[in-house]
């Protein structure tokens, strides 16, 4: 046991750390149907087809009090990071898109999603209330 302490004590040693910063030659990429892909870098091909998926991230706040509801426009198949507000504690729901999420004063509901290709609407409501946004994909 000693030995095997020893040995891997100089490996851990001599081995560089690896750089954290380094990017990997491909990134995982979460659909909207939770199915987990690989998306190459350009000039790269991984073999399969992956739909497109925008570089640019949209970031959105939305407040569930709000007295009318609020509109997050985006683009088909883009990054969505919405981050949902509330003084109380309420589920969230995204219509259309299948999440739910819990948000309160302390803790909101934080959605990272990739919306579908097809331009569409998803409302964003607590159950049973009516819809405090709407996120519009397309034009």
């Amino acid at each position: 046991m000693l030995i095997l302490l020893g040995i891997s004590s100089v490996i851990a040693f001599v081995i560089p750390e690896p750089q954290r910063n380094d990017s990997s030659p491909e990134q995982s990429v979460t659909g909207t149907t939770g199915e987990t892909q690989t998306k190459a870098k350009s000039g790269e091909s991984n073999g399969t087809e992956s739909a497109p998926v925008s570089d640019r991230t949209e970031y959105a706040t939305v407040n569930m009090e709000a007295n009318r509801p609020e509109q997050v426009n985006a683009r088909p198949g883009q990054r969505l990071i919405l981050t949902v507000k509330t003084s109380r504690g309420a589920d969230v729901e995204i219509e259309g898109l299948g999440l739910t999420g819990f948000a309160d004063r302390f803790a909101p509901a934080v959605f990272d999603v990739i919306l579908p290709l097809k331009a569409d609407r998803f409302q964003v409501r607590a159950p049973g209330e009516k819809p405090r946004a709407v996120i519009v994909t397309g034009p």
